[in-house]
């Protein structure tokens, strides 16, 4: 079954964030991950928007998505991540 990361990614350091998004697209891809969306600012159609990004990715099992999330080279560049911005990020599965 497909599995979703749901990430909402408030950035309080762009240079470091900005190095994590220049290595982030090979990572996702070695490891079969796809990125579906990514914005920066997405239109509230309800409620309050706390202006954080969001971002959903697509993995084709939760497992998958795991050793990615786990893997050497993931948590290589989840050190600018981290450094960068404040991130809630949930994992879901879904159809698709």
């Amino acid at each position: 079954m497909t599995c979703y990361l749901v990430g909402r990614i408030a950035i309080h350091d762009r240079e470091r964030y900005g190095r994590y998004a220049a290595a982030f697209m090979p990572v996702l891809k070695q490891y079969g991950g796809r990125l579906l969306l990514s914005e920066e600012n997405p239109e509230p159609l309800e409620g309050d928007w706390d202006g954080r990004k969001l971002v959903v990715l697509a993995f084709d099992s939760r497992e998958a998505a795991l050793t990615w999330a786990n893997s050497p080279e993931y948590r290589k560049i989840a050190v600018d991540r981290d450094a960068g911005a404040d991130v809630i990020a949930v994992l879901t599965e879904g159809f698709g």
